[in-house]
């Protein structure tokens, strides 16, 4: 199980992309997880195929791709708002989103709403 504590260390330690492709762990999508997965990588793309093609996490651009890190249970996709974790056991998917905190601009908007009324 991975823990918020863990998550928040992720998206801190993982801001900036890597200045190339070449850096990312790719190898370890292919080592780690389950054939079940359908992992493919085209030239652009990572492709997850047991993942709906509906889904935004079906194909993941590999230039909005932060890291790809190993856990005991799962491997992390990490992008700049989520991160992707396939389990090691049977590929399953689990996403978690970042929460957005409101800008600068959006707390002066609510200050003034609540003067206003």
């Amino acid at each position: 199980m991975i823990h918020k504590k863990v998550i928040d260390a992720i998206y801190r330690k993982c801001r900036k992309r890597p200045e190339s492709p070449d850096e990312l762990n790719i190898p370890l999508l292919f080592e780690k997880l389950p054939e079940e997965t359908m992992i493919e990588v085209d030239e652009t793309d990572i492709v997850i195929g047991s993942v709906d093609q509906m889904s935004p996490f079906h194909r993941i651009p590999v230039s909005h791709i932060h890291a790809i890190l190993e856990f005991d249970e799962a491997v992390a996709i990490v992008l700049h708002a989520s991160i992707v974790f396939l389990s090691k056991e049977n590929g399953a998917m689990h996403v978690h989103l970042k929460e957005m905190k409101p800008s600068i601009l959006d707390r002066i908007r609510g200050a003034l709403s609540v003067a206003a009324i």
